[in-house]
This record gives C-alpha cells, structure tokens and sequence, in this order.
C-alpha cells in the first residue's frame, strides 16, 4: 500500500467540494438543524422543571456522539456512489490502486468530513447551549474512538450492498442509520426497550458507548466493563463488515456488475 496513492483518494473528494456550495452547506447544514431542535427541546423541558435526568447532557450529549457515527458510515459510503454518479467506477478500476488502498483512502476522507462538521457541532452546543462535550468525562476519548469503528464497519457493509445492488443500495447510508438508531439506544437507556430489542442492542457497540455516556453525565462510576465489550464488538463488525466489502466487491469484478456504471 503506498501513501501517495491513498492521499490521491482524499484529495480527489475535497477538491469538489470545496468548490462546491452546495456540498459544503450540505456537510453542515444538518449538523446545524439537529443541534438547534435538540438543543431548544431539552432547554424546553428544562424550563418548564420536566422531570428528567440531566436532559441537556442526556440529549444533546447523545446527539453529538451518535452524529459522528452517521458522518463516518454516510462519508465512506458515499465516496463510491459518489464516484458512480459521475461515472468514474470504470477510471478507478483501471488505476493502478487497489481496493485496500481506495478503502484507506475513503476512510481518511471519512474522518476529514466527519470532524469537520463534529467540530461545528460541538461549537455551537458549548456556544448556544452551554454544554461542554469534555463534560462527559474522562472517558470521552474512548466514546469517540469506539463509535468512529463502529461507523467505519457500518460503511463497509453498505459498500459491500452498494456493490452488489448497484443503484438499488444508494438509499442505503441513510436507511442503515434509521434501522440501527432504536437499537443504539442514544436518546434513551436499553431497559427501555423491549426484551427482544435488548438482545439486538447487546450486539450492537453504539448501544454499550451510550449506556457508559448517560453513567458518566450522571455522575456514576465510569463503565469500562461496556467499554471493553464494545471495543471487542467492534473488533467483530469491523472485520465482518471488511471480509463482506471484499467479498462484495470480488462479486462485482467476476459478475461483471461494473456494467451498471458505464
């Protein structure tokens, strides 16, 4: 794998965007809306002495997590659907870059788009709502690495459906995020989910990441023991989600799926 090659991948998305408007208002102009209708609703519920634990760090704290998640997975996604809207799968196929240096490439690209916009969002919390992220504890450091692996290994299950169902799976990075966002259990603890779905969450890193969060803002022993389970889940969906992608992707080259983007 040589760097100047992966580098060649990240470059060739922020070039268009940054000459592009409209790329750039849509990498942070939700970010803007979510932290603007969470933020008002928990200073509501503030206001009017709702019975709630903590609900600005509770809410806002789970936003802001779950949203460098969904920037991670959506950023690597997109860098092939990206390059089959502007038909470009056959010019990458083509180069001399392999798939694992593409995936870095997309990957480092990923983590750019999404600090980018985690940066604003986490500004405008502290500025318009007073809540400092580092208020999650110590532990904070841990949250955010453990959720950008689980965001990655999301990516890479869309990348392997992308490059079976071709255009099918481009609704893919946003519907993934509707299917895993109940079991994750951001906004609300896992006993409040029914028994069926505790199980679901049990298998799911986001869901042990946020657990320990609420602990840490309600000021309770920090909970390493989910810590070290979600990084060991992690471990587990970011090599299936690995071994899916490559496999996927030597579907697409035997089957002659490239077809559909020329």
């Amino acid at each position: 794998m040589t760097g100047h090659r992966v580098f060649a991948v990240v470059r060739r998305h922020w070039y268009p965007m940054v000459r592009s408007a409209p790329r750039v208002v849509e990498n942070f102009f939700w970010p803007i809306v979510d932290i603007m209708l969470w933020g008002s609703l928990t200073l509501y519920l503030q206001r009017q002495h709702a019975e709630l634990p903590l609900p600005i760090g509770f809410l806002l704290g789970g936003l802001l997590l779950w949203d460098l998640v969904f920037r991670a997975k959506n950023a690597v996604a997109l860098t092939f659907i990206d390059e089959a809207y502007h038909r470009n799968v056959v010019s990458v196929l083509a180069s001399p870059i392999s798939p694992t240096e593409y995936l870095t490439g997309a990957v480092l690209w990923a983590l750019v788009k999404a600090g980018a916009s985690w940066l604003l969002l986490t500004s405008l919390a502290a500025v318009l709502f007073s809540f400092n992220v580092l208020a999650i504890g110590p532990a904070v450091g841990a949250f955010l690495g453990l959720l950008l692996v689980f965001g990655i290994a999301l990516s890479l299950v869309v990348l392997g459906l992308v490059f079976r169902f071709g255009h099918a799976a481009d609704e893919l990075p946003w519907a993934l995020a509707a299917i895993f966002i109940p079991f994750c259990a951001v906004f609300y603890p896992v006993s409040a989910l029914p028994g069926w779905a505790r199980d679901v969450a049990a298998l799911i890193p986001a869901a042990h990441v946020f657990e320990a969060m609420r602990a840490a803002l309600a000021g309770q022993p920090q909970g390493w023991g989910s810590l070290w389970v979600a990084a060991g889940l992690d471990v587990a969906w970011l090599i299936g989600g690995f071994v899916f992608a490559r496999a996927m992707f030597g579907l697409f080259r035997r089957r002659g799926y490239i077809t559909r983007y020329m």
